[in-house]
């Protein structure tokens, strides 16, 4: 409402209280759901007369304080003076009484208007005077208050972005995407999208971030940023890949479980190669090599996870059950994924926490402005 007269004193909070009170006083009030609901949007003094249970005079004394505050304005059709019985002056809004109804959501009841009007039975005069000539609307007034078929017209959105994005050098991204958003349908009752999913489902080519061009988009208030009901984070286990939620600490210690078996699983009878059989004149095995046999070379997982957290190779396990079991089961995978001399069993994982993506979609603000 920058455009909207504020007191001298009182600023915007003073300001919105102004217009409230224009907006909201009966006759005043009548007189805009009148003009909504108008076929043309242009109706004559006599027309407002029939529909408003207030004499004339009353009715034009609120017109001109609708007409001073620059909400409403007079259209007059000349032609039609030398036309017995047809008015030559009508009633309708102005571009900012658009954009001031449309602030108050009275746009939103276009259509409701619109089937109240239709199903209001005229008399002989006022059918003549719906059926007049008149002038046409500015074509900004007209887009505003026309209810259409299904289809969108994007003027007045590209209009608002161009108007407070124009000097951005994303400002075309941020009209081909909230044009997308309008072909697909994602207004203000939709779940929303994620940002992940934008290009593959609008199939849009953007120049700039996409988080860049939704952050403008949002900071307009024609997009909103919303989560779907449920946990804002969901935590996952590698090894069976569910949601884990409510029993993470359980499934952190199984998975540490299965990662001290596989560790015991290398202390098992170590069969020597034929070649080393040879050496020794017969097959030869050793059962229960000493830990410092088995972690030889740092080729084992207990002597990789032995460096990783500084303890010596016989207390890993004792330190892999102290401590957050989750973070002692993450630091250990990490570890030894990332060794070129060990393979992770497929017993065990990462117990990974995801934040609940962010989704978006078209606000209120940004219908009415379709």
């Amino acid at each position: 409402m920058s455009d909207a007269p504020a007191a001298e004193d009182g600023g915007p909070f003073e300001e919105q209280r102004q217009i409230y009170e224009l907006l909201s006083q009966e006759t005043r009030h009548l007189v805009l759901q009148y003009i909504l609901g108008h076929p043309a949007h242009l109706p004559s003094l006599d027309e407002f007369a029939y529909l408003i249970p207030k004499n004339k005079a009353a009715i034009r004394d609120q017109l001109q304080v609708l007409e001073e505050a620059d909400v409403v304005a007079c259209y007059e059709h000349p032609p039609n003076e030398s036309t017995r019985g047809l008015p030559s002056q009508f009633y309708g809004l102005t571009e900012y009484g658009v954009e001031v109804l449309s602030e108050y959501n009275y746009l939103r009841g276009l259509p409701v208007a619109r089937a109240l009007y239709e199903n209001t039975r005229l008399s002989e005069k006022v059918e003549r005077h719906l059926d007049a000539p008149r002038p046409d609307l500015p074509p900004s007034v007209d887009r505003a208050l026309t209810i259409g078929d299904g289809s969108t017209d994007l003027d007045r959105v590209e209009g608002y972005i161009r108007q407070r994005k124009g000097t951005a050098p994303s400002v075309d991204d941020q009209i081909a995407l909230v044009e997308a958003f309008f072909d697909a349908g994602i207004g203000p009752e939709h779940e929303g999208i994620k940002r992940t999913e934008l290009l593959d489902e609008f199939e849009v080519e953007l120049t700039h971030r996409p988080e860049t061009v939704l952050d403008n988009l949002v900071e307009m208030g024609l997009l909103e940023r919303t989560k779907p009901p449920g946990p804002n984070v969901f935590v996952i286990s590698e090894r069976v890949d569910e949601i884990v939620n409510g029993r993470v600490t359980e499934e952190a210690r199984d998975n540490l479980d299965a990662l001290v078996a596989h560790i015991d699983d290398e202390l098992q009878s170590i069969e020597l190669d034929d070649e080393a059989a040879e050496l020794d004149g017969s097959q030869t095995a050793t059962a229960e090599p000493s830990l410092a046999l088995a972690d030889g070379a740092g080729r084992t997982i207990r002597s990789i996870l032995a460096s990783e957290f500084g303890v010596a190779p016989e207390r890993v396990v004792e330190y892999l059950h102290s401590g957050d079991p989750v973070d002692r089961l993450n630091t250990a995978v990490d570890a030894i994924e990332s060794s070129e001399e060990v393979a992770k069993s497929e017993e065990y994982g990462r117990i990974v926490f995801l934040n609940q993506a962010y989704r978006y979609r078209l606000t209120e603000r940004a219908m009415d402005l379709q």
